[in-house]
């Protein structure tokens, strides 16, 4: 008797704690309910109204001055190119190379997005 009285005792408070298994579910949840949450990364913007409207303004541009710029290149070959139509043509080749920075900064910006 003295020996069945502490495994009867050991029994009895082992047996609550042997109640208590968690399903592999629970588990789950318990893991996931501590663990760290990562939050989604946002996605990128895309280009505003503004910028979509800069990026249009500025590809017309691009065309615009090539036309011109063509018309001052053929005077150009025939030799029939003054020094105000020289001016003209360095000033367009100016403003073209703005025009086409503007134009390729907000389309890497689009690609990006």
């Amino acid at each position: 008797m003295n020996r069945v009285l502490p495994i009867a005792l050991s029994i009895l408070i082992a047996l609550p704690a042997a109640a208590v298994v968690a399903s592999p579910a629970d588990a789950q949840v318990r893991v996931g309910a501590g663990a760290q949450r990562r939050t989604p990364p946002r996605p990128r913007p895309r280009l505003s109204e503004a910028e979509q409207d800069r990026l249009y303004a500025a590809q017309d541009e691009v065309a615009e001055l090539d036309e011109k710029i063509a018309t001052l290149r053929e005077a150009s070959e025939a030799g029939a190119l003054t020094e105000t139509q020289r001016q003209e043509w360095e000033a367009h080749n100016a403003r073209r190379q703005e025009a086409q920075a503007t134009v390729d900064q907000l389309e890497a910006k689009k690609r990006r997005g």
